[in-house]
């Protein structure tokens, strides 16, 4: 009895003297615990930064955004407007007020905890984004921070914010990746406020003028109202050069553009307004006097077969067969991220190895493609794979429905139901017009999954440049 009492005694003290030293912490870590606070407070004022930038494109294209969302950002607010102020005394000044302290540095190793349970709210639940119909989404989850694209995203982080620089070039090949690098670079600019609105507007090879002004014109929330089709690059000048500063991220651009037709202003007189231009051809960087040209190379080998894994929803603890498999398929995508990206998704879940087998020998075969470049015939022989694995008609039709588009048209699901419809393509298997779009619905999910077609910011689909 007189042992257990010892140790009950001594198991009692242990526990009120590192309670003791845990809540004397709070008196003489004061200092680390208000600089730990104010380090959470400003990820979190970035983070709140960010997501008003979304409430107001939503609001800009008429968009409403549910309560879940406003209540994430009214109790983010709550806690940037907190006061840290670190200096109390007692006896006229001579000495810090020690209870104070205790309290107050209760106070705030608490609230570090509630912003970081905060901050994990916005970054992990995807759903929260979803709450904003009609607000730009950016490309984080398509984007893999590979050790070659680590090097090419500092170079054009740094492009863009260096002063001297007002028209930046990335530049590589079809799929590589450039839209993916830009919009990811973009959104880190604007975290980090180095930017008040970033635009990103996609020109093609034969740009339509108004709807390139309409895509710039719709985050500034500028309004065209009675202006003429001949005054609008004035108007839409006067508002890029008004001091704001604006990223616009020009994707896509196939020959050089004429600035003043649009109402893009010109290095000579830009005021806070950059531009990036995204292009296959280094022949258009220098065209359009780039100060500096990013060139995106393929990836390397060992990250060609991790993108494979990643799309194909395969672990180290997959089948061995399946690995190896996967691998000579990776090569035979030529390391080229739209490729794998396509294949890969084709073949997420197949767990037969007869179809493993089946889809290297199809990708090592030679095939013909008119009209084709040669450094062009292994992407589309990729292309043709995935759209071939398919094995859904209603799929591969609506997929072909999409190509009768001009580039870079975005399809809404109704546009896509009603020509369904009318080419027959739900044949006698749906009673009503809400059955027809329902099978729509399935086989744009199927496209999307294979990485066959692009979802666009507003929930509409579009075929890759490819």
């Amino acid at each position: 009895m007189e042992c257990f009492l010892t140790e009950l005694g001594k198991t009692l003290t242990e526990k009120v003297l590192n309670k003791t030293i845990e809540k004397s912490s709070n008196i003489f870590c004061f200092t680390c615990i208000v600089k730990e606070f104010n380090e959470e407070k400003e990820k979190l004022e970035a983070g709140r930064a960010t997501l008003r930038e979304q409430f107001q494109v939503a609001t800009n294209k008429g968009k409403g955004i549910k309560a879940d969302a406003r209540f994430w950002e009214k109790h983010a607010g709550k806690h940037i407007q907190e006061n840290t102020e670190t200096k109390k005394s007692c006896f006229f000044g001579f000495c810090p007020d020690c209870i104070w302290r205790y309290k107050r540095g209760e106070e705030l190793a608490t609230k570090t905890k509630e912003i970081r349970k905060l901050m994990k709210e916005k970054f992990e639940n995807v759903e929260l984004d979803r709450h904003l119909p009609g607000v730009e989404r950016y490309s984080s989850q398509d984007y893999i921070s590979f050790e070659s694209r680590k090097l090419k995203y500092k170079e054009l982080l740094d492009a863009l914010r260096d002063d001297n620089n007002y028209l930046s070039g990335l530049q590589g090949m079809g799929g590589t990746g450039k839209t993916t690098l830009a919009k990811e670079v973009g959104k880190q600019l604007k975290t980090l406020e180095q930017f008040d609105h970033v635009i990103d507007t996609t020109v093609s090879f034969t740009p339509d003028i108004k709807k390139i002004q309409d895509d710039i014109a719709g985050p500034l929330g500028l309004k065209w109202e009675d202006i003429s089709e001949s005054g609008r690059p004035k108007k839409l000048w006067s508002r890029l050069t008004n001091g704001e500063k604006i990223l616009l991220i020009l994707d896509d651009v196939w020959g050089n553009l004429n600035f003043d037709d649009i109402g893009i202003p010109k290095s000579d007189n830009h005021k806070g307004c950059k531009l990036l231009v995204t292009t296959r051809n280094l022949r258009v960087c220098n065209q359009m006097v780039c100060e500096k040209t990013i060139q995106l190379d393929l990836l390397n080998e060992e990250e060609a077969c991790s993108m494979f894994k990643l799309h194909a929803n395969l672990t180290d603890n997959s089948s061995q067969f399946i690995l190896k498999k996967g691998r000579k398929i990776a090569t035979e995508c030529k390391r080229l991220p739209v490729a794998i990206a396509t294949v890969a998704s084709s073949l997420k879940g197949q767990k037969r190895h007869e179809e493993w087998d089946i889809s290297l020998k199809t990708l090592q075969k030679s095939v013909s493609v008119g009209g084709v470049g040669d450094d062009l015939v292994d992407i589309y022989k990729c292309l043709k794979f995935s759209y071939d694995f398919l094995k859904d008609k209603k799929a591969e039709g609506l997929f072909l429905l999409c190509s009768t588009f001009p580039e870079d048209a975005e399809i809404s699901t109704e546009v896509l139901t009603r020509l369904g419809i009318g080419v027959g393509l739900f044949g006698d298997d749906y009673g009503s017009y809400n059955d027809a779009r329902i099978q729509a619905v399935a086989s744009k999910n199927k496209l999307l999954d294979s990485c066959l077609l692009l979802e666009t910011e507003e929930g509409d689909v579009k075929m890759h440049d490819l």
